[in-house]
C-alpha cells in the first residue's frame, strides 16, 4: 500500500522551481531600483540645471553716471575796440593773475592822434551847428515878416513861396548838423575811452588767462578778445550729458557725487538745471551741477578739466520685480520661464513653461513686470531653455 504524503508537502521539483522564480523576481527588482538609479543620475547630468524664485515687491535704483567738463561760472573777455599795434604781452597762457593785474599793453599814439582830430571835428560840427540855428532864427523871422506883408496886399505870393523854402531848408539843415554832431559826439567819447587806459589792458579779477590772440608786435583787431580770464572766484560748473530717459529721476537741487580726474579727492555737486543737449536734442540732456568744494581753485582747476558724476534714485514701488537675468527676448516680445511640476514615470519632475510679459521699467539689476505672478520664476540656467522642458531645480545662491 502506497504511503500517503502530508497536504503541506511540497515535491523537490516545485520547490527548485518556486525558488528559481523568487530569485528571479528578485533580480528583476534588483535590477529595475539599479535602472531607476542611473536614470536619475543620467538625467541629473543631461536635463538643465536652473536657479527658480518667486517675484517680489520693491523698488528699482536708477543709477546716473556721466562725464562731463568743468567751466568757471564767469569767464572775461576783453577787446580792442580799434586795429593797433601790440606793444607788451606781461602773461602767458595758463598764468594765474589778481585784479589789476597788467596783461598787455597796445601802441595808441596813433590813436591819440585820431582823438585829437575827431575832438577838433566835434568842435568845429558845434560851430556850424551855432550858425544853423542863427540861420534858421534869421529865416524864421523873415517868414513872419513876408506873410504879414502878403496879409496887407504889400508883397506878392511867390515871395512867401519862397521865403518858406528857405525857412524848411534852413531847419533840415540844423536837424543835419544836430545829428551829425551826435555822432561826433560818440565818436570822441569812444576815443576818449580808448586813450584813457593809455592802452594799459589789465585783469577785471583774479583768475587764470585762458586765451591770449595776439603777441607782441602783432596787430590786434575786435575779431578776437585780447585775452579771456577764467574768474576762478566765482567758482565752478560741472555740464554732464546723460541719457534722456534717465534725466527724469534728478532733479535741480539733487545732491551728487563728482570725482574730477585731476583732483585727489571726491566732492559733493548740486544740481543748477537740466537743459536740452544742443548737439542730441530729444535723446540727451545737459546736467549743470554746481561744485561745492572748498578752495577748488587753489587746487589747480581752472576749468576744462574732465569729471564724473554719480546719482542713484528710487523708483515708485513696483508690485512684482524679478531678476534681469530672467527676462527673455525674441521676435514676439518679452517673456520669463515659470517652474511647474508634474508626476512622470519617475515620481514627480519639474519642468518649464513659456510665459509672455510686459516689462514696465528696469534698472541694472531688476525689472518690474505688470503681470502677476503666483510660480516661481526662472532666474538661472546652465543650459538654454524651450517651453516644456524637463529641468533640475537648484537652491539659489
Amino acid at each position: 500500500m502506497p504511503k500517503e504524503e502530508p497536504a503541506d508537502f511540497i515535491p523537490p521539483h516545485e520547490g527548485r522551481k518556486k525558488q528559481t522564480i523568487g530569485r528571479l523576481s528578485l533580480m528583476f527588482f534588483m535590477m529595475m531600483m539599479v535602472l531607476t538609479f542611473f536614470s536619475n543620475t543620467l538625467l541629473h547630468f543631461t536635463l538643465p540645471k536652473v536657479e527658480a524664485e518667486r517675484p517680489a515687491n520693491g523698488v528699482l535704483i536708477k543709477e546716473i553716471f556721466g562725464e562731463g567738463t568743468v567751466e568757471v561760472k564767469q569767464m572775461w573777455e576783453e577787446y580792442a575796440k580799434a586795429n593797433l599795434p601790440v606793444k607788451e604781452v606781461l602773461v602767458e597762457r595758463g598764468d594765474r593773475v589778481s585784479k589789476g593785474q597788467t596783461i598787455l599793453s597796445l601802441d595808441i599814439r596813433s590813436l591819440q592822434d585820431s582823438y585829437l582830430d575827431e575832438q577838433t571835428r566835434l568842435q568845429l560840427l558845434e560851430l556850424s551847428l551855432a550858425g544853423a540855428e542863427d540861420t534858421l532864427e534869421q529865416k524864421q523871422r523873415d517868414y513872419e515878416n513876408i506873410k504879414a506883408l502878403v496879409e496887407n496886399g504889400a508883397e506878392a505870393e511867390i515871395n512867401l513861396r519862397n521865403a518858406e523854402k528857405a525857412l524848411a531848408e534852413a531847419a533840415r539843415n540844423c536837424d543835419t548838423t544836430r545829428l551829425n554832431l551826435t555822432m561826433q559826439e560818440r565818436k570822441v567819447q569812444s576815443l576818449a575811452e580808448q586813450v584813457a587806459n593809455g592802452g594799459i589792458y589789465t585783469a577785471p579779477a583774479a583768475g587764470i588767462i585762458t586765451e591770449l590772440n595776439f603777441a607782441a608786435g602783432s596787430s590786434a583787431n575786435s575779431t578776437q578778445p585780447l585775452f579771456c580770464l577764467a574768474d576762478t572766484g566765482q567758482g565752478f560748473r560741472l555740464v554732464v550729458p546723460i541719457a534722456g530717459e534717465l534725466a527724469e529721476y534728478a532733479q535741480p537741487g539733487d545732491t551728487v557725487s563728482v570725482n574730477i580726474y585731476s583732483l585727489d579727492q571726491r566732492i559733493e555737486g548740486k544740481i543748477e538745471r537740466i537743459t536740452d543737449n544742443s548737439q542730441h536734442p530729444g535723446e540727451q540732456k545737459d546736467v549743470w551741477i554746481d561744485l561745492a568744494g572748498e578752495g577748488l581753485a587753489g587746487e589747480g582747476l581752472a576749468g576744462g578739466e574732465k569729471g564724473e558724476i554719480y546719482l542713484s534714485k528710487k523708483t515708485k514701488p513696483y508690485p512684482a520685480l524679478v531678476p534681469n537675468s530672467a527676462i527673455y527676448t525674441d521676435s514676439d516680445g518679452s517673456f520669463v520661464y515659470v517652474l511647474k511640476s508634474r508626476k512622470g514615470p519617475l515620481g514627480m519632475e519639474n519642468y518649464v513653461q513659456r510665459l509672455e510679459v510686459n516689462v514696465e521699467d528696469s534698472d541694472n539689476e531688476k525689472s518690474a513686470l505688470t503681470n502677476m505672478i503666483a510660480d516661481e520664476v526662472i532666474i538661472q540656467s546652465n543650459k538654454p531653455l524651450a517651453d516644456g522642458d524637463k529641468v533640475l531645480k537648484e537652491a539659489a545662491n
